[in-house]
């Protein structure tokens, strides 16, 4: 299980980096991760330099792309997952906070770690609910922007996030680019019918 001990919010926001105490666990993990990914990428680079230029060349170039272009892709990801991504605002500081907490509960997270300029919020990985284990985005305020990354936390290994901080990163930047929220009630099929805004 990882560990956010001793999180220093200050320096986090300063540096846009992570700044916590690590264990040898997550050091390893680290390092597991970064050998799963190269082990991924190296068989593919010795497999592009003998192919022979043929009729079906093209679709063994693809064949060993994709996995290339993965372990790369997760590389990077793992890499660079302790950085924190930026997204400005023009709306007050409390408005943004107050519209991520509404966002969290919107989407059932489990929101933790509420302070002046942090908010976790915690999605479930498990989906056979063998264990507690989350993604926890983590959502540092400043006063006219927002800093984040999406930290994984598995049983064995906590491999980087792949797809979700990319959706993650559209859901906010529409959501603190609206300058009011209005809440509409849901109409049904009939009532829109007979009725218009």
């Amino acid at each position: 299980m990882r560990s956010l001990k001793n999180l220093d919010i200050e320096k986090s926001i300063e540096t846009r980096k992570l700044i916590l105490e690590e264990n040898w666990y997550d050091k390893f993990d680290t390092f597991t991760n970064y050998l799963m990914f190269l082990s991924l990428m190296l068989p593919t680079f010795w497999g592009l330099g003998d192919i022979k230029q043929s009729a079906n060349s093209d679709i063994e170039y693809l064949f060993y792309l994709c996995p290339l272009s993965f372990g790369l892709y997760g590389f990077y990801c793992k890499f660079t997952e302790k950085n924190l991504k930026e997204i400005k605002f023009t709306i007050h500081k409390e408005e943004a906070k107050r519209r991520i907490l509404e966002y969290g509960k919107k989407y059932n997270y489990r929101i933790s770690k509420i302070s002046k300029d942090l908010i976790f919020l915690n999605e479930p990985t498990d989906t056979l609910g063998l264990g507690n284990h989350e993604t926890t985005t983590m959502v540092f305020f400043k006063d006219q922007s927002i800093l984040y990354t999406l930290i994984k936390d598995a049983s064995r290994l906590n491999v980087p996030v792949l797809i979700s901080q990319h959706i993650i990163r559209n859901d906010f930047k529409k959501l603190l680019s609206l300058k009011k929220i209005e809440n509409k009630t849901k109409r049904g099929y009939f009532s829109l019918f007979f009725f218009k805004d």
